[in-house]
């Protein structure tokens, strides 16, 4: 299988370079009002707004969100209004430097945050690729950064097999959410469901 590219954001280290945290990026989408749901440490009740006009896209980002509700006290629906809290958007062109860049995420603990990820239409990905790139990009808008781990769905270079959350990843995880999981002390493989 080809390497997945994925941007790199090293956000903590940007965040040591700057002042404070440096903001999210921008674009000309409108906004999610109910983002501020994702940085809940209860239940969640997410509202998932699909503006791609990717299929295939749309259907394994859709799968992505019930493999996460399944790790997360969350429940989700499709919102197709701005009352989202997660937006799926075909990003424009500019967002994605260097071009093979597959996503971006914006990240919840920095300024100017919509809740807004957007996947780069000029990548050529499969149904596989398309799902476990959506893991990782909702991954970090509910707040995790990349993990140093390659087997990891949050490991920041390439997804190749990375289908799972290892122990450091659900620890930050249960400081920031509500978990499904009793005791998160050993990685979990993050099988997909069927849509709901």
């Amino acid at each position: 299988m080809r390497k997945i590219r994925l941007l790199l954001l090293l956000a903590s280290s940007l965040s040591l370079a700057y002042a404070g945290s440096p903001a999210n990026w921008s674009a000309n989408y409108p906004p999610c009002n109910r983002h501020s749901e994702l940085l809940s440490q209860g239940h969640m009740d997410i509202g998932v707004r699909v503006a791609t006009a990717n299929p295939v896209l749309a259907r394994q980002f859709l799968r992505a969100m019930d493999t996460w509700a399944s790790i997360l006290d969350l429940d989700w629906h499709e919102e197709d209004t701005r009352n989202c809290s997660i937006q799926l958007v075909d990003g424009e062109r500019q967002l994605f430097q260097p071009s093979a860049v597959a996503a971006r995420s914006q990240l919840p603990d920095r300024p100017k945050f919509d809740g807004w990820i957007a996947f780069n239409p000029g990548q050529k990905l499969t149904e596989i690729e398309f799902y476990r790139i959506s893991l990782h990009e909702i991954g970090h808008v509910l707040g995790l950064q990349h993990s140093s781990n390659a087997g990891s769905v949050m490991y920041g270079f390439n997804l190749d097999d990375q289908d799972w959350l290892d122990v450091a990843d659900l620890a930050a995880l249960a400081t920031r959410h509500k978990l499904r999981i009793a005791v998160p002390d050993k990685p979990i493989r993050l099988a997909g469901t069927a849509h709901h």
